[in-house]
């Protein structure tokens, strides 16, 4: 797998807010970290038994994690423009933030680019699936019930990006479940330290 991270924190970079909702109240966040039996909601889940392991095990008990959002797509590709001379990928995102319980890690962009680095060198070290990953660092707007908007608490989140390819739709769609299922254990279990939480401001 081809697994690589980036950081994007610039003015025009995507950030996500948590809770969110849809504008048009079609869509809205699912806290599968409290719901568990809320996955049921999320029709990607429904669809995708590889998206819907990730997802339960990234908001177990156990894991330092919890997810905000995800989609999932299949596409035909250019051959010439991936490493895998693939006609097809069927591709993901979930997007992740630390738990409650760790706040304070939340703040640290430090944290954050080592987090995405690690997930990064586990998941390319199965060098024989046709695979991609990319780990992407952006800021994360925690909004509380009890505080308006302005005074919410900025932080990071990691957007992982997952794809597998393939000569078609259906060989893609296998090596995605793949890959996916080596991000699920990868996620999980990883358990940033304390003592590394404090890292650079928020800039």
């Amino acid at each position: 797998m081809d697994a690589d991270y980036s950081v994007e924190l610039g003015p025009d970079a995507p950030a996500l807010e948590l809770p969110w909702d849809d504008p048009e109240r079609r869509f809205a966040y699912v806290d599968l970290r409290s719901k568990p039996d809320a996955i049921e909601r999320v029709p990607e889940a429904r669809q995708f038994p590889a998206l819907r392991k990730l997802l339960v095990a990234v908001n177990s008990l156990q894991s330092a994690w919890q997810t905000a959002k995800c989609d999932v797509w299949t596409e035909s590709v250019d051959a010439a423009e991936n490493l895998y001379g693939a006609g097809f990928a069927q591709s993901c995102y979930v997007d992740l933030v630390l738990t409650e319980h760790r706040k304070l890690q939340r703040g640290s962009l430090e944290l954050h680019e080592k987090l995405a680095r690690q997930i990064a060198r586990s998941l390319e070290s199965d060098e024989t699936l046709e695979a991609s990953a990319e780990i992407v660092v952006r800021r994360c707007y925690f909004h509380d019930d009890d505080k308006a908007i302005d005074a919410s608490d900025a932080g990071y989140c990691l957007t992982l990006y997952i794809s597998g390819f393939g000569s078609s739709a259906d060989e893609a769609a296998s090596r995605w479940e793949s890959a996916m299922g080596s991000a699920s254990e990868c996620v999980a279990g990883l358990q940033p330290e304390e003592e590394r939480a404090k890292g650079r401001e928020l800039s």
